[in-house]
């Protein structure tokens, strides 16, 4: 596969989980799939669950969404943020009918509150799974899950399956295997 038009669109919002956010964004550059990560207000300084401040490579009036490929939706206590912007809830429902959404940890609440997750299976944090299956989800225990277009996971300690995920949706098996071995994971 050529990953040169490969392009992928992390969001950060005030409160995101560090782990679920920055272990897709360096694993999938590794795989050599670009990442721009974007903040969904004016201000490119974001700051995460755990009071770190990050910058953003872009914010979102500044994205031109048909260049990418797939939106990325960490989670973390800050996950209700993403209803704070109607363009972003518009541009994950767009690609969940078109292109590919992946979400992690609380981030499947927003999805199955825009009714993504009808039908599908999916998971997500613990504590968020009876919202998902009352929306219509079809609750599963893996790590991460894939169904059709739509990639979830359950949180921190599942990011790097996620990212590899990922990878593998995007870039094929071989690929999301050869990133796991350079970092030494299982």
């Amino acid at each position: 596969m050529d990953n040169k038009n490969i392009k992928v669109l992390l969001f950060f919002v005030e409160g995101f989980e560090e782990l679920e956010a920055m272990a897709p964004v360096d694993l999938l550059r590794r795989a050599g799939i670009e990442v721009d990560t974007v903040s969904i207000t004016q201000d490119k300084h974001v700051i995460s669950s755990r009071k770190i401040t990050v910058l953003a490579d872009k914010i979102i009036d500044d994205v031109d969404f048909e260049e990418y490929k797939m939106l990325v939706l960490p989670g973390g206590p800050g996950t209700d943020n993403y209803m704070k912007s109607k363009k972003l809830l518009e541009k994950v429902k767009e690609f969940s009918e078109r292109k590919k959404v992946a979400a992690i940890c609380a981030a499947p609440t927003i999805l199955s509150r825009l009714g993504i997750l009808k039908g599908k299976k999916a998971i997500c944090f613990p504590s968020c799974e009876e919202e998902i299956v009352e929306k219509g989800a079809v609750l599963t225990k893996e790590n991460v899950v894939t169904d059709g277009n739509i990639i979830t996971s359950r949180g921190a300690g599942t990011a790097i399956d996620f990212a590899l995920e990922i990878i593998r949706e995007l870039e094929g098996k071989e690929k999301s295997q050869k990133i796991a071995k350079q970092i030494v994971y299982k």
